[in-house]
């Protein structure tokens, strides 16, 4: 058997959690300097909670012991482990991984253990570890797995809005001038992911508009992809989630979608009201398709 790992920095849904036998590593949130083991010491709604009232958590990497807890529980079941996880310019966590996972196979050769870098996370890392845990229901070898994984990982897409600039300038990411002036002027950030990591890749007036303008560029990045699931990651705000699915569904009639919460690590850089979209922009060799609940 092969057992799916993904962290805090993968977001999740009650449809995951209920279809799939994966394991969870959380990465520590910090609040107030005291660390919390996200959603085993402390709920996504008490974090939700601490930010609505302009507290920035913060966060670290695993545990490296949880994760060879988990190795140890898994060989001791007879379980090869792929472990998807937060994108490596956001956290130590793959670098923390990738040299325990490598001396980890040196002490056990009998077990297969990978760990690939997301590359991102969030509804990104979702469908990263979807398709993972539906080739393993298909009983594809490991190694395919594994591969197909990493090659999933450099096409999927991330866009991301935020209601406003005002966590950007918490994080630093904008000065205070600017984002005072942008939020006078109604001003969305529209970010993505590069290989530096979030990006701000325009800034644009007015929701309606940045909303249209990431479904006018995730309808042309599907390309003639227009039957693969979707998803859309929010932070506190199901009402623009639901919004933008219904715009995704709209102009893309054929795609599924999942709506999942996103982790506690990402939510800590954009805030309350965040909301993204994720998406192949090719179609991969193996993939398993997903419908929706």
């Amino acid at each position: 058997m092969i057992k799916v790992i993904i962290d805090s920095g993968i977001d999740q849904n009650d449809f995951m959690k209920k279809e799939y036998d994966y394991e969870f590593l959380p990465l520590s949130v910090i609040i107030n300097v005291k660390d919390y083991l996200d959603q085993k010491e402390i709920s996504l709604k008490q974090v939700h909670e601490y930010m609505s009232q302009g507290i920035l958590p913060k966060t670290s990497q695993i545990s490296p012991q949880s994760l060879l807890d988990i190795l140890n529980d898994c060989r001791s079941r007879n379980e090869d482990v792929l472990y998807i996880s937060i994108y490596s310019q956001f956290s130590g966590t793959f670098q923390v991984a990738h040299s325990l996972i490598n001396e980890y196979k040196t002490n056990h050769p009998d077990m297969k253990v990978e760990v690939v870098d997301s590359l991102g996370g969030s509804g990104g890392g979702a469908l990263l570890a979807i398709q993972a845990m539906e080739m393993v229901k298909h009983g594809l070898p490991f190694e395919t797995i594994v591969e197909q994984t990493r090659k999933n990982a450099q096409h999927i897409k991330y866009h991301f809005t935020l209601n406003n600039l005002n966590w950007l300038v918490k994080g630093g990411r904008v000065s205070k001038v600017a984002g005072a002036a942008g939020t006078a002027l109604n001003i969305k950030p529209y970010l993505t992911v590069d290989d530096t990591g979030i990006i701000v890749k325009k800034l644009v007036r007015g929701q309606e508009r940045i909303y249209k303008k990431i479904i006018q560029d995730v309808k042309e990045g599907v390309g003639t992809f227009d039957d693969q699931l979707v998803t859309i990651s929010h932070v506190n705000d199901i009402e623009s989630a639901e919004k933008l699915e219904n715009m995704v569904k709209t102009a893309l009639p054929h795609v599924a979608t999942q709506i999942l919460d996103l982790g506690a690590l990402l939510a800590a850089h954009l805030g309350i009201g965040g909301v993204g979209v994720f998406y192949f922009d090719e179609k991969p060799d193996h993939y398993m398709y997903i419908k929706e609940t």
